[in-house]
């Protein structure tokens, strides 16, 4: 019995393909960091000089307070910086809000892709040992 030969993709169509998710990628991570900026903006007013803490003031341990101040010797940072970078790492009630109706989605969404995957697969598979192998069952002629 002779089985068809599976499709073969050309090396332009491989190359197409590859640059789309290239693409893609990129565009995924300017969109996210673009919003994260939009985001940071929308919230920061901007940090005046009344607002800046000393470093000997800041809620931070003795080894931290020194290799800040090491950054600040060797130009690395300021002080403004500095005071951005403690202020985002203080705990608070409202950093990391999660809404259960998106989680709830994303986990739908999840499940129903790893189903498609999953069978989409096996279906592959079952083509695959066919072509290699024969029809699971064939009738034995007597």
């Amino acid at each position: 019995m002779h089985y068809a030969a599976p499709p073969r993709q050309s090396r332009r169509g491989q190359m197409v393909d590859a640059l789309f998710i290239v693409l893609l990628l990129f565009v995924t991570l300017f969109v996210t960091t673009f919003m994260m900026q939009l985001e940071e903006s929308d919230t920061e007013s901007g940090t005046s000089a009344s607002e800046i803490v000393p470093l000997s003031d800041l809620p931070i341990n003795d080894t931290e307070r020194e290799q800040f101040q090491k950054m600040i010797d060797s130009g690395m940072t300021d002080l403004e910086t500095v005071n951005q970078s403690v202020a985002a790492s203080e705990p608070r009630d409202d950093k990391y809000e999660i809404s259960v109706a998106a989680l709830l989605g994303t986990l739908a969404l999840l499940v129903g892709y790893l189903t498609f995957v999953y069978r989409t697969s096996f279906r592959e598979y079952r083509e695959v040992v066919e072509y290699k192998f024969g029809p699971r069952y064939e009738e034995v002629e007597s």
